[in-house]
């Protein structure tokens, strides 16, 4: 995937377009495992995934991971610190698989941002459809059940982007703040009473009902 071809900038100017490419922008390659950025480094960059995965990473006192967010292939991240006005990462980031990773100065992307306002409106609708997934997860781990949290999560899917839709168990669990062999666990009851069809990662309602009264 070359730079431009992400969905950020669907249909920005050829002005900012030619911009783009003018920056000092750079990529790099990680293997699974590789720490991509630490915590309390200084937020400089836009982080545009190509390919692979990364996924930012907080620690409870007592050492405890917690995963804050997985970011996967076409995502970029992270616009709502920077706009925040948050100067260092709060977290560390990691690569969980095969990952390619270009950074953009995030200064002078700023400033093609102040002349193009279609790219402002893909910024704007990118950051926010982020808060609103975090939002999403927040009231699904207010639940203190397994079942709760993954009737939740089902019955809210239609609201999750596609590029933020976690590929495996093990990520969907650590986004629910699960176990993954309770999630599982949980999954194949859901689906052997027909309130749900899976297949992989792909999950459809079948009976919404059946879910909601769990969260009622």
């Amino acid at each position: 995937m070359k730079i431009l071809d992400f969905k950020l900038f669907d249909n920005i100017s050829e002005r900012s377009q030619n911009e783009l490419l003018k920056l000092d922008f750079f990529s790099k390659n990680y293997e699974s495992g590789d720490k991509v950025l630490g915590k309390d480094e200084d937020l400089n960059y836009a982080m545009f995934i190509d390919k692979g995965c990364l996924k930012a990473c907080e620690y409870t006192i007592n050492g405890k991971e917690i995963v804050s967010s997985y970011y996967f292939a076409g995502d970029a991240f992270p616009f709502y610190l920077y706009f925040g006005h948050t100067r260092k990462f709060p977290y560390d980031v990691y690569a969980i698989k095969k990952t390619k990773v270009y950074f953009l100065p995030l200064k002078e992307f700023e400033k093609i941002m102040d002349t193009d306002i279609v790219l402002t409106k893909n910024i704007l609708k990118f950051v926010a459809e982020y808060t609103c997934f975090n939002k999403l997860v927040i009231r699904a781990t207010q639940y203190s059940k397994v079942s709760q949290r993954l009737a939740y999560w089902i019955l809210h899917l239609q609201e999750v982007d596609y590029l933020k839709l976690p590929t495996s168990q093990t990520m969907l669990a650590d986004i629910l703040r699960v176990n993954r062999p309770s999630l599982n666990q949980e999954l194949k009851k859901f689906a052997e009473d027909k309130a749900i069809y899976i297949e992989g990662m792909e999950i459809r309602v079948l009976d919404r009902d059946y879910l909601l009264k769990f969260i009622d």
